[in-house]
């Protein structure tokens, strides 16, 4: 399948979307938000996929939404943000698998909620992810109130926010918003390296546990107690844990199917 704005690539169970607008800093027109839908809905159901990175050809990740469209089928502002956005990123985040944000330069405005809806990220060492929305008198949107404010705590978020600052590559990874800080021509590999070796999980292990994290964000110590204990329940002495316990007496690497 090939989309008009966006390269998918799927090798080693590891599905790669680059945002493919590279003279416009992989800014989202209407094309690229419904490209990303129509992506996401394919691999959040794909069962030969494991992992999905998201990246952005060129030298930014996404400079966010694209102010030089004239022309959409949007009503207003909301419609755009509810209907076309929304959908995507909550793709993102009810994936049943790991995404990884490989962050290879700016991530700004809708970008950055881009960049943080991912559950991880590698960034390259001069890449940054910015709330820009202040500088035009507007407001975060596509969430990164919530993903921001979660990520690093209200006071810092706010900062960030109201000040339009850049938050580099470096600062990332101590906030805990990146897990890796690389240099520029060591990102792809990099990227295809962790992806791959986390596709060799257990699947099920990373859809739980993946649930059960970012539902944490959210529900109380109790709730959550009991939601392991129901996956516990539901997985426990199946073929990809008993694949797992065997390989662990073998061992050897387990199998997973």
């Amino acid at each position: 399948m090939s989309y008009e704005t966006i390269k998918l690539d799927i090798n080693n169970k590891v599905a790669t979307i680059t945002l493919n607008r590279p003279k416009m800093m992989n800014a989202f027109n209407e094309q690229l938000i419904w490209d990303m839908g129509e992506v996401t809905d394919k691999l959040k159901n794909d069962l030969q996929v494991r992992v999905v990175v998201i990246t952005g050809e060129g030298r930014g990740f996404t400079a966010g939404a694209d102010l030089s469209e004239r022309e959409s089928s949007w009503t207003d502002t909301k419609d755009a943000l509810l209907r076309g956005y929304l959908p995507f990123l909550k793709n993102i985040i009810d994936m049943p698998k790991p995404v990884i944000g490989s962050i290879n330069g700016a991530a700004a405005g809708i970008g950055a909620a881009v960049a943080m809806a991912c559950d991880l990220r590698i960034m390259a060492k001069d890449a940054y992810i910015m709330s820009v929305f202040s500088n035009i008198a507007l407001v975060p949107d596509g969430g990164l109130s919530f993903l921001l404010t979660r990520a690093i705590g209200y006071s810092r978020a706010l900062e960030y926010a109201i000040e339009a600052k850049k938050i580099s590559a470096d600062e990332c990874l101590n906030l805990g918003i990146a897990n890796k800080v690389v240099e520029l021509d060591q990102l792809q590999k990099a990227t295809v390296d962790w992806a791959e070796y986390l596709a060799k999980r257990s699947p099920q292990a990373l859809a739980y546990t993946k649930k059960l994290m970012r539902d944490s964000i959210t529900q109380s110590y109790d709730e959550i107690y009991n939601d392991e204990a129901e996956a516990q329940l539901s997985i426990f002495g199946n073929e990809e844990n008993l694949e797992g316990v065997k390989a662990f007496f073998d061992k050897r690497e387990p199998n997973f199917k």
